[in-house]
């Protein structure tokens, strides 16, 4: 009898508990990613927040992007995806920012990278030091 009237309460505050927090995500953080105070709640949000085109436009555009830590450094993945019918030339790199939002370590260079027809290229970062804990990735077209 007391197990069945402790059933629904202890149902009610697991279900509480999870209301308030989606996933295992923590706070500040959106599929791994550091996005501090941004209100980011979709993987396109998140792409909109991290992702700057700089350049010439092109096609390709970043599909996916997800973050881990690798010791204590920032890792990044991002999916690109060229969804056209031609072979697409962009170049990409990653700005690495410390926690007072400035640059964490010295500019890198843009990195080529060629996608064949309706393809999908997973790239990845990882910061070079521990200072950084966050970052914007950089794409420019080159066709």
């Amino acid at each position: 009898m007391r197990v069945q009237t402790l059933t629904p309460l202890l149902v009610a505050l697991l279900a509480a508990g999870c209301a308030s927090k989606k996933g295992f995500e923590k706070e500040g953080f959106a599929f791994g990613c550091p996005v501090g105070e941004a209100n980011v709640s979709s993987m396109k949000g998140l792409i909109g927040d991290k992702v700057s085109i700089e350049g010439k436009r092109s096609t390709v555009a970043v599909t996916e992007l997800r973050c881990s830590t690798s010791g204590d450094l920032l890792k990044v993945s991002a999916t690109l995806d060229n969804d056209s019918s031609k072979v697409k030339r962009v170049a990409y790199k990653f700005r690495w920012i410390d926690q007072e939002g400035m640059r964490a370590w010295d500019e890198e260079a843009l990195k080529p990278l060629l996608l064949h027809e309706t393809s999908k290229e997973l790239i990845t970062g990882v910061a070079p030091t521990n200072k950084a804990v966050d970052f914007k990735l950089i794409i420019s077209g080159q066709d």
